[in-house]
């Protein structure tokens, strides 16, 4: 059976909210409206603004900004060729280390030059303001040249800037491996594949590609087909906590079984059909299998069989295994 699965693409994000302080506050609130500030700490002017004296570490407070720039110097440069979704410009750009005329540090912003040919280490740039600012760095960008331009208006009763917020994240993506294709692809067939260590002869179900216990790797040739019917080996009562994108409302049983022909359990099995004092350990379950089994959003990683490829698990009607037998297993 021809099947495409998809590669592996997932975002990990997550909001990152802190106060600004006295200094990143003011620093901030500027680049809203228009100006950017650099702390005065001894005789040097430091851009962008710190809370501290870095030489003594002593506290340096707000009567020491001061204004820099609009223009300033290319120190250092590198060119972004294919900005991602997290970049502050769409299209290529430089991240540049400038010295903006009156401070005596670097600060890294992106330069909107048109093309990598157009940056140089000692090129003058300035400062461009966006339309909409919120207090970001985000606010502005540099483009080559000195002709500093007014920034464009903000809400003249907006406050001072005194938290920051942030989507912190990472935009994970690989290919399927091999294994994971070949398991994936028997479970939209109806078959549970494992695959035989060549080293003990054990059946790993789902298979990592290697024993690990015996650090060797399995092949093809080592496929095997388990039983989609086990014993249940170990098992808990999910009682989900009630929070903001929380889809789980009732308790449920997730358990791990022991499928005929395996040596290795597959956990992650939810059980919600079973009344919790009649599930134990010992039992037999037969899995029933969807007729549309999809996967949307398959891993690397999975060790177990989710809800996309059954209907539920159910009693097989067998007599339990006695739990000593299984007790090896207990996960």
């Amino acid at each position: 059976m021809a099947t495409q699965l998809p590669d592996i693409d997932f975002t990990l994000e997550f909001p990152y909210t802190r106060t600004t302080g006295p200094i990143i506050g003011p620093f901030l609130t500027g680049l809203r409206d228009g100006r950017i500030l650099g702390t005065r700490v001894g005789d040097r002017v430091i851009c962008p603004p710190i809370e501290y004296d870095p030489d003594t570490g002593a506290t340096v407070g707000p009567d020491s900004l001061v204004e820099v720039g609009p223009a300033g110097t290319v120190e250092a440069w590198t060119w972004v060729a294919e900005p991602t979704s997290k970049h502050p410009l769409s299209h290529p750009f430089a991240f540049a280390q400038i010295r903006l005329d009156g401070a005596d540090t670097t600060m890294l912003q992106a330069v909107d030059a048109g093309s990598m040919d157009a940056m140089a280490t000692g090129m003058r740039v300035v400062v461009r303001y966006h339309d909409e600012r919120v207090g970001s760095v985000t606010d502005i960008h540099f483009v080559p040249g000195e002709d500093a331009q007014a920034a464009p208006e903000v809400d003249a009763e907006a406050g001072d800037v005194e938290i920051m917020e942030h989507l912190i994240g990472v935009r994970i993506n690989e290919p399927l491996l091999p294994h994971r294709v070949r398991f994936l692809e028997g479970l939209l067939e109806h078959k549970i594949l494992g695959q035989r260590s060549p080293a003990d002869g054990k059946v790993h179900v789902p298979s990592r590609g290697y024993d690990a216990i015996n650090r060797v790797p399995m092949m093809d040739a080592e496929y095997v087909e388990v039983a989609d019917r086990g014993t249940v080996t170990s098992f808990t009562e999910i009682t989900p906590i009630q929070y903001h994108g929380q889809t789980e409302t009732e308790p449920y049983i997730r358990c791990s079984v022991l499928l005929d022909g395996a040596d290795t359990t597959v956990g992650g099995i939810d059980v919600r059909d079973i009344p919790v004092d009649e599930f134990r350990i010992g039992m037999r379950l037969q899995m029933i299998w969807r007729d549309d089994i999809s996967f949307d959003d398959p891993d690397n990683r999975g060790f177990g069989l989710s809800e996309e490829v059954y209907v539920r698990w159910e009693p097989s009607g067998e007599p339990d295994v006695d739990p000593e037998l299984v007790k090896e297993h207990n996960f």
